[in-house]
């Protein structure tokens, strides 16, 4: 697409329930693992996370970018996702406005 600097915005990379990488579980009435708590909520199932093999593919894609002078920021507020550097949206926005 073009692309030259990418801002991650919402990557907590954190979940509250935990066990292992792709378990189904079932969500209770209010879904306390994404951003709005009716995503996964009322009893659906969904697959936990494998946040390891997530960190892989983040890893290789910051890498590549990086390869060809490109560049991936988190720009998440809070959040456990430390692959790429932080930066502020504003300062994001500031620094790549053309």
């Amino acid at each position: 697409m073009g692309f030259k600097n990418v801002a991650l915005i919402g990557c907590d990379h954190n979940f509250v329930t935990k066990g292992a990488a792709n378990m189904t579980v079932e969500a209770g009435e209010k879904d306390s693992n994404h951003f709005a708590p009716n995503y996964f909520a009322g009893g659906v199932k969904w697959q936990l996370p494998d946040l390891f093999e997530s960190e892989i593919g983040y890893t290789l894609a910051k890498n590549m970018y990086e390869c060809y002078g490109r560049k991936i920021v988190n720009a998440t507020e809070g959040g456990q996702l430390d692959v790429f550097d932080r930066i502020s949206l504003a300062e994001f926005i500031h620094e790549n406005d053309n």
